[in-house]
């Protein structure tokens, strides 16, 4: 019987379990909107706020730079986002503008926000940070071009003629995250890839490059022929999504031309 008990326990619990999303959406979306593509948010922020109107940061924002300068992003995600949640806990019951993790130019026009203290327990506010946490890759991968593993980079490469394309990063190398928040997100640049490429990505922390490649440093883009056999061109950097675009140009005129 006391087993039948605990068991009712744990799967009440997991059912029941707190959704940041449901925090979040209730303490913070009156203010915070979600999603707006980066250069939207340039554009804003050059033009005093007129083009959108925000109350405040949106959440994608929130996400990319509380992860970028909130604890050490060399940790793993647990231990980041025990000392996010710390951060959070004390902004939330006290803010200021020094406090702040977004840059002036985006955050100059916003009044600082009302102290929370009190209105979000220990609880809510873990759950808070998870979904914080996760948003900004969940929204880079749901807005970019489609990822393939290797493999399936092959397949589709060899089936429909195109070039393989891999992107190496590392979870904390800032222009990494600048190329997936404002260039890989661009309608331009996915119109482009689509057409004539099969994008992967590869953390270089945890995975080898194909072919016996030696990686550059990150952000750094591979470029593989449609029969996986030949590297046709490695550049490391990042660049604007017309530069990137030129790029990719190049590339495939030189596919063309072996």
């Amino acid at each position: 019987m006391r087993s039948v008990f605990i068991t009712f326990i744990l799967l009440n619990s997991f059912l029941f379990a707190l959704s940041g999303e449901e925090v979040f959406k209730q303490k913070c979306a009156s203010c915070h909107q979600y999603y707006v593509p980066q250069n939207k948010i340039i554009a804003n922020a050059k033009h005093d706020n007129k083009d959108l109107n925000l109350a405040a940061p949106t959440l994608t924002e929130m996400s990319f730079m509380i992860k970028d300068q909130v604890g050490d992003r060399a940790l793993d995600a647990e231990g980041q986002k025990f000392q996010i949640e710390e951060w959070l806990t004390d902004y939330l019951n006290a803010p200021t503008k020094d406090k702040g993790v977004i840059p002036d130019e985006f955050t100059r026009f916003f009044e600082v926000m009302p102290s929370m203290k009190g209105q979000l327990n220990e609880d809510e506010v873990e759950a808070l940070t998870d979904f914080i946490y996760v948003y900004s890759e969940k929204m880079t991968v749901a807005h970019s071009v489609k990822r393939y593993s290797y493999e399936e980079a092959k397949k589709i490469a060899k089936e429909q003629n195109k070039i393989i394309l891999i992107e190496g990063y590392i979870s904390f190398c800032r222009g990494c995250i600048r190329m997936d928040r404002e260039v890989m997100v661009e309608d331009k640049v996915k119109e482009v890839l689509n057409k004539d490429f099969v994008f992967v990505k590869k953390n270089f922390l945890i995975e080898k490059l194909p072919l016996g490649i030696k990686h550059l440093g990150t952000p750094s883009f591979y470029f593989i022929n449609s029969d996986g056999d030949k590297v046709i061109e490695m550049v490391q950097g990042f660049g604007t999504a017309d530069e990137f675009l030129e790029l990719l140009k190049n590339v495939k005129k030189m596919a063309e031309n072996q």
